[in-house]
């Protein structure tokens, strides 16, 4: 084979989609303790207990003017020390303003035990996705990038993104400070965690009738999304003020070459009909079909 054709192969194969946010994962991974003792088992060392068990959970907070208290209002994943992944309908909230601040590093409001462990940092930039055409639901996913940067540490970390189109787990893990009933008022003062069932898009489409007579579901659930929660029974699901925050899962077993004990963001929440409502599941904006044009804009 000819060098240069050769050399244009290692290119292409270079910038693969996918392989930025893989490298990106692969950077953070192996600079953990837990990959350390994967790696080098004959050298292993004491891994600290960690406090936070989704440290790269993010609030989004809303407020009119620069001096009002944020309104935490929507999730997101921390995916670099600067960026983060969100809904795109959760730049604005028609009730609080713009989205202006964001908050890593809380697992409660309730007690103030690990308060010193957050960050907060001012939203510099929102880019959403060009293909955001509200009231429309599709292509809703957006980047927030934080000013200055997030600092990690063992409690602050990034999440890893799925870049497989086709999804073999059964079953992924919510999570977010929404409400936590339909029609509730305010959102919860913890983390809430709610483990979710993959539910196929024709089983789903069957709930969205409405929304696509209304043209706001135009054509009905596509393949950029994907829908989750428990279809039979109702009561596994998101809610208001979960929007933005990740739907995700831990891989069982890590090599920390190609995955690593972070979490795996596979979707991102961005709405639903009701809460817990059976024959009703989330909707969520599915991360693997959005990877190019993450890449372009956190890995440039």
């Amino acid at each position: 084979m000819p060098r240069a054709l050769l050399l244009l192969m290692l290119v292409a194969s270079a910038n693969s989609v996918g392989e930025k946010a893989l490298q990106a994962c692969r950077n953070y991974g192996q600079s953990m303790l837990e990959c350390h003792n994967v790696l080098f088992p004959m050298s292993r060392v004491r891994v600290p207990i960690d406090f936070l068990l989704y440290p790269h959970m993010v609030l989004i907070g809303f407020r009119r003017s620069i001096t009002d208290v944020p309104l935490w209002k929507c999730g997101g994943t921390l995916i670099s020390d600067k960026w983060v992944l969100t809904a795109a309908h959760c730049r604005e909230d028609p009730n609080s303003g713009k989205a202006s601040v964001m908050r890593v590093g809380t697992a409660t409001f309730e007690f103030d035990e690990v308060d010193e462990m957050a960050q907060e940092r001012d939203i510099a930039e929102i880019v959403s996705h060009p293909g955001y055409n509200p009231p429309s639901k599709y292509n809703d996913i957006a980047l927030m990038r934080a000013e200055p940067y997030f600092i990690l540490s063992r409690d602050i970390r990034i999440a890893c993104l799925e870049t497989e189109n086709k999804v073999t787990y059964k079953n992924l893990s919510a999570i977010g400070f929404g409400v936590t009933q339909s029609g509730g008022m305010s959102g919860s003062q913890t983390l809430m965690k709610v483990d979710v069932d993959i539910i196929d898009n024709a089983t789903c489409n069957k709930s969205m009738r409405f929304m696509v007579r209304r043209k706001i579901l135009a054509r009905g659930i596509v393949e950029d999304q994907l829908c989750a929660g428990d279809y039979e029974h109702g009561g596994r699901d998101t809610c208001q003020g979960d929007s933005g925050g990740p739907l995700q899962v831990m891989e069982d077993r890590v090599d920390c070459l190609k995955t690593f004990p972070l979490h795996k963001v596979v979707g991102v929440t961005s709405f639903g009909r009701d809460c817990g409502r059976k024959m009703a599941p989330g909707v969520y904006t599915r991360v693997s079909r959005y990877i190019e044009w993450i890449e372009k804009v956190v890995w440039p």
